[in-house]
């Protein structure tokens, strides 16, 4: 109000105020700029333009220690959990699904009062492994 009114060439009301010259010109250049700047951060946070399948799949680091000393420790875990009583016991659960391998010789032990997660990448079988529990749990196998 203060610019138009300091110009003194008219009445001065609100509709002055958006007036293409004084400052709807700046607002649209806000507007347009504003879209602009979200359309640069959508492109860049969906990452790669190429397709997921298509892109190259990254190697899962095994942490400290090497190949042959993991799968030690992974058939020594096994043999603990086949000798425990723990509430829930998953002994040696596999999956395929059209051919493929999804969830490969998993053994896992819950005890009471504990709880419990299942982590790892996408498409490891987390969902297919809890969904093999659920149904074992409704149609026991005798």
């Amino acid at each position: 109000m203060f610019s138009l009114l300091c110009e003194g060439n008219g009445v001065v009301n609100t509709t002055a105020m958006g007036s293409i010259k004084k400052f709807g010109g700046p607002i649209i250049y806000l507007l347009v700029y504003s879209f602009f700047l979200l359309s640069i951060l959508v492109w860049a946070d969906s990452g790669s333009r190429a397709p997921r399948r298509l892109r190259p799949r990254k190697g899962v680091s095994s942490g400290s220690g090497t190949a042959s000393s993991l799968k030690e420790d992974v058939i020594t875990t096994a043999n603990a959990v086949s000798k425990s009583d723990d509430l829930l016991r998953v002994l040696n659960v596999s999956k395929m699904y059209n051919g493929k391998q999804v969830v490969d010789d998993v053994s896992l032990g819950v005890p009471r009062d504990t709880l419990f997660a299942l982590l790892g990448p996408n498409g490891a079988g987390k969902t297919t492994t809890f969904n093999i529990i659920r149904e074992s749990a409704i149609f026991p196998q005798a």
